[in-house]
């Protein structure tokens, strides 16, 4: 590795100036299907569907020429918008699998990290960082004021009016949206970006490098790209013009550990990464599965598409201490006051960093509320149901236990109603679920509400304890 190129990513770090971009590779990590994968995938999906031979066959021309944007677009006119939209929520779905060691130590780059950019729709980096930072899926021009974000430049999952997958969604986002653009303008201007998780042969990053050029106005600033050894020199030269400085790794052994290894070492005083080392002479080839994987380049960039090597044990990576429980809480306008006190009964679990709150009184100015309390809904891992004759009589509340429920079902979260307010809750779809206070008495008709809440506040204390350790 260059050293001198290192130092200088390490000064940009510990300025706070430095942004993460985050290609597919990160979820390849994690087992999830590369952009030619999920090509193919839908080309197979189209072909049981009796689309035109033809169709398919130019879906796979596309593919068997990397131009996966291409392909992408033809398939989901051959599927249709619906059809393309499940198919792709449904293969990109992280849920159930383990956060990546790349996603995890681009985390522990938080103290010093300005914010985090991606091409990825999954949600493991929002995982990563435990909820802390905020995920932006539509940014505003003054978004190079802010920090500790992540944003999500073709989407996000569930969320499929945000994404960017075909053609005209890519000419849109990058032509047609002028407050975009003022936001990628300030981005790049004032900031340097470290490429994670790109690949060399990828129509993607060609956009996304011409967008840096066009932004730049022939003066870019530095920029760094972690890549393997082998970058041919167009592919350089195409870089450099764009101000992207590379740091090289060796790669030897084959499984990208280096990558992990650079980003844990720009902390001041981290050990500098050690050289790659040859692979042991009696390890064995990887499958053939993984080996296809490696020989192929995905459009969404995805060249790390094996697991990164465990850091030392030294590192914060190797703590398998479990993240806190995030809460949602469910509830009518009218009960906000009863929330409040339940809440601060709450704040010894919130500061022992077992709990991480949210409620839509928490959604800032200017956010789309629909969609914030969508996204928290469906991380949360425990829902948190505050019943009363308002609650029970709202549609938004409805629509949230239905999704709650399904969520349980799934075993994907807990759900827990809390009695607010005498109501007809026993004849709901959530009677079947033990109730706090577990006398079926509502904090209301205690004598002291306080003493009522302090019950709940234990209750789910003893939920908490119980879920947490399987959290990662």
């Amino acid at each position: 590795m260059d050293e001198e190129i290192l130092e200088q990513l390490r000064e940009r770090y510990t300025s706070g100036n430095l942004i993460v971009f985050a290609g597919a590779g990160v979820s390849a990590a994690a087992g999830m299907p590369t952009w030619k994968q999920l090509a193919e995938k839908l080309r197979d999906r189209a072909r049981r569907r009796s689309a035109d031979p033809a169709v398919i066959d130019e879906i796979q021309q596309y593919i068997s020429s990397n131009q996966l944007i291409n392909a992408l677009s033809a398939a989901r006119l051959a599927l249709g918008p619906q059809d393309f939209n499940w198919t792709v929520d449904k293969e990109l779905d992280d849920t159930g699998r383990d956060v990546p060691e790349l996603a995890r130590a681009i985390a522990a780059l938080k103290p010093k990290l300005k914010a985090v950019l991606t091409t990825n729709i999954d949600r493991f980096l929002e995982r990563a960082f435990q909820g802390e930072w905020r995920m932006v899926d539509r940014p505003a021009g003054d978004i190079a004021m802010d920090r500790c974000f992540i944003l999500k430049l073709h989407g996000t999952l569930r969320a499929w009016d945000t994404w960017v997958f075909s053609r005209d969604q890519y000419d849109r986002a990058i032509f047609g949206s002028p407050l975009l653009q003022d936001a990628f303008g300030a981005l790049y201007h004032t900031h340097s970006i470290l490429f994670v998780g790109f690949g060399l042969a990828d129509d993607n990053i060609d956009q996304t490098l011409a967008r840096v050029r066009a932004l730049s106005g022939g003066q870019p600033p530095m920029h760094f790209a972690l890549l393997p050894k082998g970058v041919p020199p167009f592919r350089r030269r195409l870089l450099e013009e764009s101000g992207v400085r590379l740091i090289v790794y060796e790669n030897q052994a084959g499984d990208h550990a280096e990558v992990a290894q650079v980003l844990l070492g720009l902390e001041p005083g981290a050990a500098a990464p050690p050289p790659a080392a040859a692979p042991p002479p009696a390890a064995a080839p990887p499958p053939a599965g993984v080996r296809a994987q490696q020989q192929s380049s995905p459009t969404l960039p995805s060249s790390l598409v094996k697991a990164i090597a465990a850091p030392p044990t030294s590192t914060p990576l190797a703590t398998a201490t479990p993240r806190p429980v995030r809460v949602f809480f469910s509830y009518a306008s009218r009960d906000e006051e009863l929330l409040a006190r339940l809440e601060a009964h709450m704040t010894p679990l919130r500061r022992e960093g077992l709990i991480a709150p949210w409620h839509s009184g928490k959604i800032g100015a200017g956010e789309d509320t629909e969609r914030a309390i969508g996204e928290q809904l469906e991380a949360a891992d425990l829902v948190l149901l505050l019943v009363s004759a308002s609650y029970l009589a709202s549609e938004q509340g409805d629509a949230q236990v239905a999704r709650a429920m399904e969520r349980r079902a799934a075993r994907q979260a807990v759900v827990v109603p809390i009695l607010l307010r005498p109501c007809d809750w026993e004849t709901t779809r959530f009677a079947e679920l033990q109730a706090v206070p577990r006398d079926k008495k509502p904090v209301t008709k205690w004598p002291d509400e306080d003493e009522a809440l302090l019950q709940v506040a234990r209750e789910i204390r003893a939920v908490v304890t119980k879920l947490r350790p399987s959290l990662r």
